[in-house]
């Protein structure tokens, strides 16, 4: 949004100027409302100007209760505003309220008088006000009631819109206000430029447009072009070059021979060499990972920068003057990293929040306890909750097969690209039903993974993340709600001000926590609470009845599903209020798992093998293991450790058509290390410790049994996807 401040700055079209005198006109339209509109809604409308005007004050009609505090903001554009209601660039912001605004209640008029007036030359115009504090009424226009005017202004009214310049349009609506004015008498200094910003040698030129009621008009003019106090020229519309780089302010004085002197100053109004100004940005990679950690940086600033000083560890000493140094972290922890780069003319700094997360290499993140999907299946519709506990089934079912992508993200993704979270869809319906309903009482947490896709274009991007309807949690564009539960006033937690949530390919970590022992709920974004709210403690509790759902709003849902704008990952539900800590160190990576993927088959002596993982295939985890069972004694079995499970689409490969598998044998995982064993009495122990080597860190193994058997079918066991992490 452009301040009032910086249309000060840049300079305008029309010039703020001091106070009318108290005697105004006031061109109204109606107060009969109707219909609403809310806080941050804008109403557009033509205005023609037959002479000069100063205008100081609006009247409005605010809906709702009277003495709420509220307030507008002024804005205008050449000719129309038709074609540029979500074309900000092409506005400029020409008044504001003066603060001291209160509501009169409904279709009353408010009085809002501007901080300052503004100049509005003869000439077509639209204009935008954009309501502040509270909502502002409006009439539907049938033709007959969306044309006002005097002797000095004109207004066809016009359109409303949702959002601050974003929204589709709405015909046609009547704002319901007054324009209050007074024809402009006097000398009002002004002027334009061509051009104002660009490489030096910058040649400018000027054209005098100020205003005079004086029919002898302007006299005199004298210009100080580049902020020195010293003055440049006497011309009407002079020329000036430019040859060092930076901002500069520009003062017009002129005189007539009716009025005092009038001075106009416009701050920052020339830039020379706007293609210097420094940007400050980095990457490093990696930017995650465990103790001694050692992270290259590279220097990504814009404006080509000479100079560099990196506070790597967010103790405010320089580490560092090089453009693209390494830095080793020793310690676990987040954190901070800061660049300032200049050139010989500008200078920028850039900090990075929690930029760089260190574990320990035997740290690692509880996994939930309630429901915890990673995504990370390579094919089909079932999904594995790895989830420590029984509480939800150990697999959801996804309601297509087409869901998965590359979530882009090193320490989450496995070996095969195209695979790894939940992805955006515009056509095919992506959600998971969990195959139970969701019953709690007490603290609760649940977080998950997202991200805007480059590929959504909407510019109200709503979509549920979890829900049944009742317990529930969705994104939009103003933010995110998330609400259910008895004895609480958690529906009304919100937050509109996520920073970044709706920029496209950027991954954002959210955390929902119920704290039941302090009755407390609040929301994080990235390791970082947001929307918090208090209500009574030891009252949370919910008991659904339907379907619970993980990316819609159950599991029967349809259009609101997350995947029509978001991608989704690594979501978890815990049965406690996670702390901040943990919380922050979720955001590092996925949690070590041994995942079910596929079922196996029965031999023709009705022996079905069996694996599953013992412990967690954590990194440094020297114990972990594989357990097979089911196995028909004696014989002589291999277990398959892949690191592809599709193999380009190869897998699975059905084995009974070779004569030597029973029905529904499928081979699963690549053979790229077949490791014999003999099944001793039908269940065995597979060491499989996991080294202390974090280039582990995100990978994945995916491991099947395959069983002799002594009849004339032999059998497979399932298949388990183990990923490593810290």
């Amino acid at each position: 949004m452009r301040s009032l401040t910086k249309f000060l700055q840049g300079g305008a079209l029309l010039a703020l100027i001091a106070p009318a005198a108290n005697a105004q006109t006031c061109l109204q339209t109606l107060f009969t409302g109707g219909n609403g509109l809310g806080v941050n809604s804008s109403v557009f409308f033509d205005v023609t100007a037959s002479a000069a005007v100063l205008v100081s004050r609006f009247d409005m009609n605010y809906s709702g209760a009277a003495n709420v505090a509220c307030g507008l903001e002024v804005w205008i554009t050449p000719t129309t505003y038709v074609g540029k209601t979500a074309q900000q660039a092409q506005w400029t912001q020409v008044g504001a309220d003066n603060g001291l605004a209160l509501t009169a209640g409904a279709n009353l008029p408010t009085t809002v008088n501007l901080l300052s007036p503004f100049l509005l030359n003869p000439g077509a115009y639209g204009m935008c006000l954009v309501h502040r504090g509270a909502g502002s009424s409006y009439t539907n226009g049938n033709g007959a009631n969306q044309a006002y005017s005097d002797s000095f202004l004109s207004l066809a009214l016009g359109q409303s819109q949702s959002g601050y310049f974003t929204g589709s349009p709405i015909n046609a609506r009547v704002w319901n206000g007054a324009i209050c004015y007074n024809p402009a008498a006097g000398l009002f200094a002004n002027f334009s430029a061509t051009p104002t910003s660009g490489a030096t040698p910058l040649n400018v030129s000027f054209t005098d447009t100020t205003y005079t009621s004086d029919p002898n008009g302007v006299q005199t003019w004298a210009w100080d072009l580049d902020g020195d106090s010293i003055v440049d020229s006497n011309a009407q519309n002079p020329s000036f070059t430019y040859t060092v780089c930076g901002p500069y302010n520009v003062t017009l004085t002129v005189t007539d021979t009716l009025h005092p002197s009038s001075t106009r100053t416009k701050s920052n109004f020339i830039f020379a060499d706007p293609q210097l100004v420094v940007t400050a940005n980095f990457s490093a990679a990696p930017n995650a990972g465990a103790a001694p950690l050692t992270v290259n940086f590279t220097d990504t600033s814009a404006g080509n920068p000479t100079a560099w000083s990196w506070d790597f560890d967010g103790d405010s000493i320089i580490d560092s003057a090089a453009q693209n140094p390494s830095f080793t972290y020793n310690t676990p922890g987040f954190y901070n990293v800061t660049l300032n780069a200049a050139n010989a003319c500008f200078t920028d700094g850039e900090t990075k929040t929690n930029f760089i997360q260190v574990v320990g290499a035997t740290q690692n993140t509880v996994s939930a306890d309630k429901l915890e999907y990673q995504f990370n299946e390579v094919r089909g519709s079932t999904l594995a909750n790895v989830a420590s506990t029984t509480l939800y089934p150990a697999t959801g079912t996804l309601v297509n097969s087409i869901w998965q992508r590359d979530p882009n993200r090193p320490l989450f993704k496995g070996n095969e690209a195209g695979f790894g979270c939940m992805s955006y869809s515009a056509t095919n319906a992506n959600w998971v039903n969990t195959g139970s309903t969701f019953r709690h009482t007490g603290s609760l947490t649940v977080m998950w993974w997202a991200r805007r896709d480059p590929l959504s274009t909407a510019a109200s991007p709503f979509g549920y993340f979890f829900g049944d309807g009742g317990f529930r949690c969705f994104m939009g564009s103003a933010g995110i709600l998330f609400g259910g539960g008895t004895g609480t006033t958690l529906s009304a937690t919100y937050t509109a001000n996520w920073q970044g949530h709706l920029q496209p390919g950027v991954w954002h970590h959210y955390a929902v926590v119920v704290d039941d022992a302090t009755g407390f709920n609040t929301i994080y974004q990235d390791g970082v609470p947001h929307a918090g709210r208090n209500y009574a403690a030891g009252t949370y509790t919910y008991t659904g009845t339907t379907g619970f759902a993980v990316g819609a709003i159950s599991a029967a849902a349809g259009g609101s599903r997350a995947s029509l704008h978001y991608d989704m990952d690594d979501f978890r539900m815990y049965s406690r209020a996670l702390t901040q800590a943990e919380i922050q160190t979720a955001l590092v990576h996925e949690n070590p798992t041994g995942a079910l993927m596929e079922n196996g088959c029965t031999d023709s002596n009705s022996f079905t093998p069996r694996l599953t993982a013992v412990g967690a295939p954590q990194i440094g985890n020297l114990t972990f293991g594989l357990q097979a069972s089911g196995l028909e004694p004696g014989r002589p079995t291999a277990v398959y450790v892949g690191l592809s499970a599709s193999l380009g689409g190869f897998l699975p490969f059905d084995l009974s058509g070779t004569g030597i598998f029973a029905p529904g044998c499928n081979l699963l995982v690549s053979p790229d290390i077949i490791l014999n064993f003999g099944s001793g009495g039908g269940s065995v122990f597979l060491p499989a410790p996991v080294p202390l080597d974090p280039t582990l860190q995100g990978g994945h193994t995916y491991n099947q049994l395959v069983s002799l058997g002594s009849g004339p079918l032999s059998a497979v066991s399932n298949a388990i996807d183990t990923q490593m992490q810290f």
